[in-house]
């Protein structure tokens, strides 16, 4: 059953992917950095020194095999829409896997069409960005926790990988050096889960760092220095307040400018870090109170990622693909069903947004603004369940064995 959800969700990807107009393929300008940094690789050029990138050195590999293999843009981007759709498969896999190591024989079900079904939703930026990637790697991560043991070391390294390519699975090391204290080997384990994780890193960015120097550090600050996005929920609640004057297109990306633009932006830093800070600290109390179990991995993982996503000044449309393998894991039985069904809720309202009804926002009609501050609460609903889900995966089947 598992293959055949996994053959299917790759059929419908490739063939939505097919209709997607030129725009969102080849002449997209995500997929035009990809494939410039793929043909540039190709004539031994190095990033950074000899060409700037704005993502991570981990990042680069992904970009190399459709500029291997293809000749023209459109060539390169469906190469690319087939390497993300194998990527998001094995993400299900693992997923499935997680999900029935957690909770029992058929507790993957669920889970696992909650991926299926985020994925062929997303699929306008599923298959025509990077992201993926970064889903893989945190998947690997929630089925190394659910493992336990040895293999959380394994999911040190995975999330150093991810944290290479995108930096955002950092956040995870967190609720998985709580959970190697309380089930592996304690702190010497989380020393040890630290250095795989920091050395995954580093064999990554000291390389970058030493070839491309400054250009290299750049690729970081490039990204400080970008202003509000359009689609934060800083950028929607100033848009329902009537302060947003203009849009400008800077950075790559969409951003506002009027009044409270500078001062949310600026505020963007301190109010991601209070976010996060008040997730672990509430990952802690479950920590301390002896409820973090190998379920709540998943959870918590989840938790901080969304509280730097609402916290951020950036909120581009991938970025769900970040949640899609931890939301479906943080819960087992009714529980699960109406997270899952609030996160593929969320995940329907980003793609209405963009690439749907994008003209309508940056129009300011109405319609597009009331679907983009619908889609950020939904954002926020998720958090406040990741932080107080009354169970875990483990916790419901768990529950169900008793008599």
């Amino acid at each position: 059953m598992l293959t055949l959800l996994g053959a299917f969700m790759y059929a419908f990807l490739i063939k939505a992917y097919t209709g997607l107009p030129t725009g969102l393929k080849q002449d997209s300008n995500d997929l035009a950095v990809y494939r410039d940094t793929g043909e540039a690789i190709l004539r031994g050029e190095f990033p950074y020194r000899d060409f700037f990138i704005e993502y991570p050195p981990a990042s680069v590999p992904a970009f190399v095999p459709p500029a291997l293999f293809t000749e023209t843009p459109a060539g390169y981007a469906d190469f690319l829409a087939h390497q993300m759709s194998l990527v998001l498969v094995a993400t299900l896999v693992l997923v499935a896997l997680t999900a029935r190591r957690l909770g029992g024989d058929w507790a993957w079900v669920v889970p696992a069409i909650a991926v299926a079904a985020g994925a062929s939703i997303l699929f306008p930026v599923a298959v025509t960005r990077f992201d993926p990637i970064v889903s893989l790697t945190l998947a690997l991560a929630a089925f190394c926790a659910a493992l336990g043991g040895r293999y959380l070391l394994l999911g040190y390294a995975s999330l150093g990988l991810g944290a290479a390519a995108k930096l955002v699975p950092a956040l995870a090391t967190l609720p998985l050096a709580f959970l190697e204290k309380r089930i592996g080997g304690g702190l010497r384990g989380v020393l040890l889960g630290f250095g795989i994780f920091f050395g995954v890193i580093g064999a990554f960015f000291v390389p970058a760092y030493l070839l491309g120097g400054e250009r290299f550090v750049e690729s970081f600050t490039y990204h400080t220095n970008r202003g509000l996005q359009l689609e934060s929920l800083a950028s929607s609640i100033l848009i329902k307040l009537g302060w947003v004057q203009n849009i400008v297109f800077e950075y790559g990306a969409f951003e506002v400018s009027g009044r409270g633009t500078e001062l949310l932006s600026a505020l963007s830093l301190p109010i991601t870090g209070a976010l996060l800070l008040f997730t672990s600290a509430i990952m802690y109390r479950d920590f301390r109170a002896g409820r973090f179990g190998r379920g709540r991995f998943a959870q918590y993982a989840a938790a901080l990622v969304l509280a730097f996503v609402i916290g951020s000044k950036v909120l581009s449309p991938q970025y769900m693909l970040w949640l899609l393998p931890l939301v479906p894991l943080a819960a087992g039985g009714l529980v699960g069903v109406g997270v899952s069904v609030v996160f593929l809720t969320t995940c329907w309202a980003t793609v209405q947004i963009f690439p749907l009804h994008y003209g309508e926002l940056m129009d300011m009609e109405p319609a597009a603004t009331n679907l983009l501050i619908a889609r950020n609460l939904l954002l926020v609903v998720l958090w406040v369940l990741m932080l107080f889900l009354p169970q875990s995966l483990t916790q419901a089947a768990t529950s169900k064995e008793k008599p």
